[in-house]
């Protein structure tokens, strides 16, 4: 491959980030302005001035991420043994604990916990301490429990006024020994404990030096304290250490994410070489003048300014509606017109929202038009019932500890094991200090227990142990899945679950869908086995906000979930006080600046036309309620906005008085 002819047709502030070989190199990649190609591009670089490919990490946030570098980067280098890592944070911290685990106590053979699963855990635990409280929920503490991780923050004394913390205290230590006791890890655990891994065994974090003298990272903005300590780590006295990303974009403060990791990049690592990336590539100048005249009102921020060379385009269209339903009515006039007319295809459209729950009117008013749509952000795949019962077995097939899967696959379908039998079971597993599934062996040694539930239980034990010799060999898995599933009668079991044929038809073809999962994974693969299928089902339903879907039609889709994509025209609804910016973070100036970035977030994903509107009144509490624009609509440049709808419906004078009043308001409360 011609390496220097595709640097050649870099900009100016491309190459400059591709060559910078060594030493720290901050990247502020600017919305629209390449940075993927950027990084795959100074990651084949790299590979051609004689690095070891072995030796390059990228590490980003989505498995979507990934999947595209890993392809560009093998356009781009040719032949060779192996390529460069390339993966999410996630994944790698898996990949390293799945080979080191055992130096923090754990068997290699650990589970991965997802949201639900925590939350089992956490209300056994309350119920087994007598300290569930109604006036919060398990949930609530998981939040806090998970904030306490990222943080990296030892457990503070908890505060007599917040009961949700004070029960946060007394349940950490019990949450961590009750997994630990079941060889199970949670989403935080994998960053957490493969930066104990390297804190406590220096000879291990040594010898992934050694293997990785190269690191960048994508999204920079998005890391939190323990991927931070994580990659200084790893960089070590080399510091041959890249990030890339953009402080305009980072919106996910609320869970844990540190602005200070880019803003503070040049202080924590002397000698930093900064590139800022401003030329823009994806939207028009109107669009761009938009933006930057909203972020601009920023003050934590490192200072840039988005450019284009694809001219002005149309100017941005600021609406007022009457109501949520006028809203959504004119947002959908408008689509017909574009669909229609201009003949512009439904799926380069995007209507941005705050949260899927102001989706209802636009899914209405698309509906009586007869306008496909897919609503991004729905509920996942991997929480439906059926694939959480099958994943249940499948989890306690892999790993024999695991008594939460034990308890939700040992009476499904039903077998004569009820909560009684499955409470004498427990008691007996913890006396003995035993799993729940090893006293399933020794069921006739078990008080208490029926002789028709303790012959269930040792059938129950026995067909574990077969299936585990079964997909122990890593090959024929999906074959031998489906052996489970017709052995346990499990689509009889949905059949009767669900009363009518046409009620478990969808089901039924969810397992099907599972199996056939299963069975692609196996057959792409390079070293298929159990623990890389469920690995790779927890990365995806934990990782991924939003898969890649058939998406067909109109996108419905929140502000978090649009990072990232683009769309030809946007259309952003809802662009109200209390909505955005949120009500809960008015009252500090951290809060309105992410929110600021929030919006900017929205703006940027437009490529040719953008539409902004809000409403007069939208019904909370059963109860029509006045709406105000947001601030942000102030922010927006007079020559970027189109004059002719810029507030339309509002008289004159009407308009003067309120951008003076909220001018006012605004400057009280977060001005000099």
């Amino acid at each position: 491959m011609e390496i220097y002819g595709e640097i050649s047709r870099l900009n100016p502030r491309q190459k400059e980030a591709v060559l910078h070989t060594d030493g720290p190199l901050l990247v502020l990649a600017g919305a629209g302005s390449g940075k993927t190609r950027v990084i795959t591009m100074r990651t084949a670089y790299l590979i051609h001035t004689g690095v070891s490919a072995g030796s390059v990490l990228a590490v980003t946030f989505t498995n979507k991420a990934a999947r595209e570098m890993k392809e560009r980067v093998k356009s781009m280098v040719k032949g060779g043994n192996g390529g460069p890592v390339i993966s999410t944070f996630h994944s790698l911290c898996l990949r390293i604990l799945r080979r080191e685990i055992e130096h923090l106590g754990y068997r290699k053979d650990f589970t991965i916990y997802d949201t639900s699963e925590q939350v089992s855990v956490l209300r056994n635990i309350l119920s087994e301490i007598r300290f569930y409280d109604k006036s919060f929920k398990a949930e609530d503490i998981l939040e806090r429990i998970s904030r306490s991780k990222n943080d990296f923050t030892p457990q503070a004394a908890p505060a007599e006024e917040d009961p949700v913390e004070e029960a946060s205290a007394v349940i950490l230590p019990r949450y961590r020994e009750a997994l630990k006791a079941m060889n199970a890890l949670d989403f935080d655990d994998l960053l957490l404990l493969a930066l104990k891994l390297f804190r406590e065994h220096p000879d291990v974090l040594e010898k992934y030096r050694e293997r990785f003298r190269y690191l960048m990272v994508d999204e920079y903005q998005d890391t939190n304290r323990v991927q931070y300590d994580f990659v200084k780590l790893l960089a070590g006295q080399r510091r041959n250490l890249c990030v890339v990303g953009d402080d305009d974009q980072s919106i996910y403060g609320w869970r844990g994410a540190d602005l200070g990791n880019i803003l503070d990049f040049e202080r924590d690592f002397p000698g930093t070489v900064t590139v800022r990336l401003e030329q823009n590539y994806r939207s028009r100048g109107h669009i761009l003048k938009a933006a930057n005249g909203v972020i601009s009102n920023n003050r934590r921020r490192m200072e840039k300014s988005l450019w284009t060379d694809r001219g002005d385009g149309p100017k941005v269209h600021i609406f007022r509606a009457s109501g949520t339903e006028d809203e959504a009515e004119w947002i959908v006039d408008r689509i017909s017109v574009l669909t229609q007319v201009k003949n512009l295809p439904c799926e380069e459209i995007a209507v941005i929202y705050r949260a899927n729950i102001f989706s209802r009117p636009f899914e209405e008013a698309l509906r009586k038009q007869r306008i496909p749509y897919s609503v991004v952000g729905g509920t996942s795949y991997f929480e439906r019932t059926e694939i959480r019962d099958l994943a249940a077995y499948l989890k306690i097939i892999a790993n024999p500890s695991d008594d939460l899967s034990l308890l939700r696959a040992a009476n499904v379908p039903k077998r004569g094991l009820g909560t009684t039998a499955l409470g004498a079971f427990a008691d007996f597993a913890r006396t003995g200090s035993v799993s729940i599934l090893e006293a399933f062996g020794k069921a006739s040694e078990v008080p208490g227990v029926s002789p028709r539930a303790a012959a269930a239980a040792e059938r129950f034990f026995t067909l574990i142990g077969r299936y585990r010799d079964m997909f122990m060999k890593g090959r024929d898995m999906g074959q031998a899945l489906s052996a489970l599933i017709e052995e346990i009668n499990y689509r009889d079991h949905i059949l009767a679950l669900y009363k009518t044929p046409e009620a478990a038809y969808g089901r039924s073809e969810n397992i099907d869908g599972f199996i056939g999962s299963m069975t692609h994974y196996e057959s792409t693969d390079v070293a298929p086995s159990l623990h890389g299928f469920l690995e790779t089902m927890a990365l995806t339903d934990m990782i991924e906000e939003k898969e890649e879907k058939d998406a067909r039609g109109v996108t419905l889709i929140s502000f978090h979930s649009a990072k990232g994509l683009e769309f030809p025209v946007v259309f952003i609804a809802g662009a109200e006080e209390d909505i955005i910016p949120h009500k809960k973070s008015a009252d500090s100036e951290e809060g309105i600046e992410e929110e600021r970035r929030l919006f900017y977030v929205g703006i940027t994903r437009a490529m040719n036309e953008l539409y902004i509107t809000y409403t007069d009144h939208r019904i909370k509490y059963g109860k029509k309620t006045p709406s105000l624009p947001t601030r942000f609509l102030i922010e927006l440049p007079e020559e970027a906005v189109s004059t002719l709808d810029r507030f339309e419906k509002m008289e004159p004078e009407e308009e003067k008085v309120y951008v003076d009043n909220l001018y006012k308001n605004f400057m009280a409360k977060f001005g000099d």
